[in-house]
């Protein structure tokens, strides 16, 4: 005899393996899934910030929210130089920032202002709680991202394909480390998600013959691409792509593309004219960083108080250079994921319906002007803000899974476990770099070598609050210290007037040097390189008698940091 509790019990199990219940719990162990990454990834992998762009636009939203305005503790030489030669003088400490566009600062601006009462370190705060919570919003904006990418690919394909993009971009190494990295990339995926899905948009009312339609998706398409120059200028490259598609597709062209470039011009003139005003030149400091690659480092340009403007000429040669590592390393730029990479073999098949079938081409222009863009801009690695690579995953994972699946389902292979084992192929081969990246997660929980925020703390505080503290690292000392920090001039005689001639409202009274100028070969990046001026200082033999900071002290971590001042800051405080 059968009990009314065992059928019960049957029932439910059956709900939960074929029947009502079944959608329910699988959403759930997804959601379940996605938070525990987001936990691994933000409790475990995470260290703190250690990025340079990332640190330095973090400082810039605390001055934001702090009510300083657009203002940087950060000052390069180079932008020194570029006040003195606008107006023949430097605006007060804290100076204007001419280096960053202003939209990721003032989003971390709106994300400190909240927890302003923590912002001062204690020496147990490991990781910064501004870093944490810069961190976790940069999550919630990939898995903003992810949600609208979701419907987005719904759209152009199917609900079968969306999820399965869904689980790939979620397994993508490559996007995790961006989200956590503090740098503007989450934020841009975010807008450039969103004016994708409004480009679909345009191109269905297009195919309707709905111009008002049409044209309304177009001009919020054009606002995104504005905000994302807003946020990093070289989407301005991305944005020139997706004008030349407006232009091909869309009817009328002329109405089209005028109204898109007047829109995106209207978001972005604003900043140029600012940035004109402030220093002469309305991409500001920024436009230096061509030069990065060109027979010199960035570094040596944005250190140094007289640059050599001759070097503008060198770039043409350094894009040939810089289009080869676009395309050698794409791989790992696009998170060695297979199905990214099958995007571009989808591009030799025709898909069904026009609108999927025409949109990849937008991607496409995109991402060849991006290429271009990134070939003069040099991006150092897969996680750097020069990199715009990561932007098209999603939907070159979209693609490159719907092309993977048709050239299944040509196969006619009717056995259901070899499609999933296929399919369950191209999940494991994908996220085997997030597997490596998990297991061999160093221990620790600071991003050392070269920071350990509670001791850059320290250190910044052993400067009174109005001094100037010079370091090879300064976007750390600005952050962790909230100290005006130089950037170590390019030799001793420059940093000598700085120093006298007070650029910065005082004399420059320390001096701190760490790994990012120590741990090098010495003879080629240290005596004959970058360094080279401040050799003895790096290696602590330097003959202080004619050097305004005349007192030193070698720094406990490893012994690979050192702290020159005008006088003894430490012992007292020891």
């Amino acid at each position: 005899m059968i009990h009314q509790e065992d059928t019960n019990v049957q029932d439910f199990v059956y709900q939960i393996e074929a029947g009502r219940l079944k959608p329910l719990v699988l959403r759930f162990l997804f959601f379940v899934t996605v938070a525990a990454l987001a936990a691994v990834y933000l409790f475990f992998i995470f260290r703190g910030l250690d990025s340079e762009t990332a640190m330095d636009q973090a400082q810039i939203g605390r001055q934001i929210a702090a009510g300083s305005g657009y203002t940087t503790l950060y000052a390069r030489p180079l932008a020194l130089w570029q006040f003195l030669n606008h107006r023949e003088q430097i605006p007060p400490t804290p100076q204007p920032d001419i280096y960053n566009f202003p939209l990721n600062p003032v989003f971390n601006a709106a994300l400190l202002r909240p927890i302003k009462r923590w912002w001062p370190m204690e020496p147990t705060d490991v990781v910064y709680i501004g870093d944490t919570v810069i961190a976790a919003a940069g999550i919630m904006l990939f898995l903003g991202s992810v949600l609208i990418t979701f419907f987005l690919v719904r759209g152009l394909f199917d609900p079968r394909i969306a999820w399965l993009t869904t689980g790939l971009v979620l397994l993508t190494d490559l996007l995790w480390r961006f989200s956590i990295s503090g740098l503007p990339q989450m934020l841009l995926l975010f807008l450039f998600s969103a004016a994708l899905w409004l480009t679909r948009c345009a191109m269905m009312a297009r195919e309707d013959k709905l111009t008002g339609r049409t044209l309304l998706s177009l001009a919020g398409a054009a606002l995104l691409f504005g905000l994302m120059s807003l946020a990093q200028p070289l989407t301005s490259w991305m944005f020139l792509g997706f004008l030349a598609f407006v232009f091909t597709w869309f009817r009328p062209r002329a109405i089209s593309g005028l109204l898109v470039f007047f829109i995106y011009a209207a978001v972005v003139a604003p900043w140029l004219v600012r940035n004109f005003l402030v220093c002469g030149n309305p991409l500001g400091l920024g436009i230096f960083s061509i030069l990065d690659g060109a027979g010199s480092s960035e570094f040596s340009f944005m250190s140094n108080l007289q640059p050599d403007l001759t070097a503008f000429g060198t770039v043409r040669a350094k894009l040939r250079g810089g289009l080869l590592d676009q395309f050698q390393n794409l791989f790992s730029y696009i998170g060695y994921n297979v199905a990214a990479a099958a995007f571009f073999l989808s591009l030799l098949h025709i898909f069904k319906q026009r609108v999927p079938n025409f949109f990849r081409w937008a991607l496409v222009l995109m991402w060849l002007f991006a290429a271009f863009g990134m070939a003069a801009f040099s991006p150092r690695g897969a996680v750097s803000h020069n990199q715009l690579h990561v932007l098209f995953i999603p939907l070159f994972i979209a693609y490159g899974m719907a092309f993977l699946i048709v050239l299944w389902n040509r196969m006619d292979l009717r056995f259901e476990p070899a499609r999933i084992a296929f399919i369950v192929a191209v999940f494991v081969v994908s996220a085997l770099p997030m597997a490596v990246n998990i297991l061999t997660a160093p221990p620790g929980r600071t991003a050392w070598p070269p920071y350990v925020a509670p001791f850059i703390h320290t250190v910044a505080d052993w400067m009174d609050p109005n001094e100037v503290l010079c370091s090879d690292m300064p976007w750390a000392t600005a952050w962790y210290g909230g100290r005006s920090s130089l950037l170590l001039p390019t030799t001793v005689k420059q940093f000598i007037s700085i120093h006298d001639y007070e650029y910065l409202g005082g004399p420059v009274n320390g001096l701190y040097l760490t790994p990012v100028s120590g741990n090098r070969p010495f003879i080629s990046q240290i005596a004959r390189g970058d360094y080279g001026s401040w050799a003895t200082f790096i290696m602590r033999s330097a003959d202080l008698s004619r050097f305004p900071l005349k007192y030193f002290t070698p720094l406990p971590i490893d012994n690979e940091c050192v702290f020159y001042s005008n006088r003894d800051r430490w012992s007292k405080r020891q």
